[in-house]
């Protein structure tokens, strides 16, 4: 802790926009002695000497940025002053707007470091902004996101968090269990270390909506992970059933090989989308059959593989067909929330198709033609609807991160073990605040409140330089 103080007392500079040519870059310092520390290298627009107060707080300045070594002129740049603490970081904040040209400004680096101002490190700005207190450990958190989203869904609801939703809920979340809490210390010092009825009836409540608090959460971070690393859907099935068309059809390029020649598909082709601001990644596998080719048998290998991580089967059959008997197996293994039929080539039917789940009324079914591109838009539509949904998650407070989907569960297997506790005969009221207290510690990590260092080190580390 006292390191960083340390590195909080020093001038830092960081490229806030990526690497390499574009018309403008923007580098971003942060620390005391803002802005005189620059005025060596910085003139007015006219060539002449700048002076602090010319540089109006909030305000879009032109100046010139002069080369003390050459004494020539490196670039023309907007300058912005943000003085602490009405800044990001809680300090003097100062942005340069160059060109951006590689070769300005590897220079300008260079002389902002005869000045005093060192390279800031992965994430410093925003973990300088949590030191000072801009910031809460769940805002920092929601910064990371946005920055990384990738998805439309996964930006909106890291926006969202900035303003504070996810923090406001770890907070309830905190408070009702330090209630709970507390309230069995305060019976364990009247009773022995067992619990009287009445506690034990009404403690019971209070952790039955605690845990569905935390099991809503747990929905929120399935649906975040989705959104952040994208919903995982493969499209599987017989040889010749159209997998390849409706690869091609759903990613709109013709990028999966299609012919009439079964076991053209030898391995895994992906490709992502983004779908009504959802990220899919789809998958087109090869065909489910038996083979004595032992090149379509890896391939077979391979999408079974696929087919048991993934978080959606799209298991296509001709409509004329139907599904084999094998293939319903597969459908019942995997379940009813993991797999959508597609009755393919209705196109090729006499009449108008009255198509109904072969496997019940419960596994849905999409009757289209990859031919005409007939029931596509269908089957886009079903698929966000079956598949991007998770009942209790809740906007503002969807888990985006792995590190707060761990702790949520940590916390949740805690204050599980605690209830079962509580369902005993005689529950032993020591049991139930020890793990009650791990949940809180837990739960700790989440607002920053534990393993300090280490936890400052592993979150703000993952951000990119000028953040």
């Amino acid at each position: 802790m006292l390191s960083m103080l340390r590195e909080q007392d020093e001038l830092i500079v960081g490229l806030a926009t990526p690497a390499g040519s574009s018309g403008v870059a923007v580098l971003r310092l942060s620390g005391a002695g803002l802005p005189s520390t620059l005025l060596p290298i910085l003139r007015t627009s006219r060539g002449s000497a700048l002076a602090v107060d010319q540089l109006r707080p909030r305000t879009m300045v032109l100046v010139h940025i002069l080369d003390p070594e050459s004494g020539d002129l490196l670039d023309q740049a907007l300058v912005v002053f943000f003085p602490g603490p009405n800044s990001f970081t809680g300090e003097s904040l100062f942005e340069i707007h160059t060109h951006g040209s590689p070769v300005v400004i590897k220079r300008l680096l260079y002389l902002l470091g005869q000045l005093g101002v060192r390279i800031a490190q992965p994430g410093e700005f925003s973990r300088r902004a949590f030191l000072n207190g801009k910031m809460d450990f769940s805002r920092a958190e929601a910064v990371m996101a946005l920055i990384h989203a990738t998805s439309l869904k996964a930006a909106r609801e890291a926006a969202r968090q900035l303003q504070g939703s996810l923090a406001e809920r770890w907070s309830v979340l905190r408070e009702s269990l330090l209630e709970v809490l507390v309230q069995v210390e305060a019976e364990l010092d009247f009773s022995d270390e067992e619990l009287e009825t009445d506690s034990f009836m009404h403690l019971h409540g209070r952790l039955s909506e605690l845990l569905r608090m935390l099991q809503r959460l747990q929905a929120g971070g399935r649906t975040g992970r989705q959104w952040q690393e994208g919903l995982d859907i493969v499209i599987a099935g017989q040889p010749n059933v159209g997998k390849s068309s409706l690869f091609n059809a759903l990613i709109e390029r013709d990028r999966a090989i299609v012919t009439d020649i079964p076991g053209t598909t030898r391995d895994v082709n992906e490709y992502g989308v983004e779908w009504s601001g959802v990220a899919i990644v789809l998958a087109d596998t090869a065909g489910l059959r038996d083979s004595s080719d032992w090149v379509e048998q890896e391939g077979i290998r391979r999408a079974k593989e696929r087919i048991a991580k993934a978080d959606a089967v799209l298991l296509v059959y001709d409509v004329r067909e139907g599904i084999t008997l094998a293939e319903q197996q597969m459908a019942l293994e995997l379940g009813v929330d993991r797999i959508l039929l597609v009755a393919n080539k209705v196109d090729l039917l006499p009449a108008p198709p009255s198509v109904v789940s072969p496997l019940g009324a419960e596994y849905g079914v999409v009757a289209l033609s990859c031919h005409s591109g007939s029931g596509v838009d269908s089957l886009r539509a079903m698929v966000l609807e079956r598949f991007t949904r998770q009942p209790g998650a809740e906007e503002g407070t969807i888990l985006l991160q792995e590190r707060q989907r761990a702790i949520v569960q940590s916390c949740l297997e805690q204050v599980s073990t605690a209830m079962e506790l509580l369902k005993q005969l005689q529950p032993q009221g020591e049991l139930v605040a020890l793990h009650l207290r791990s949940a809180l510690q837990v739960m700790g990590e989440l607002l920053g409140e534990t393993h300090y260092d280490a936890l400052l080190e592993r979150i703000f580390s993952r951000f990119c330089i000028g953040k």
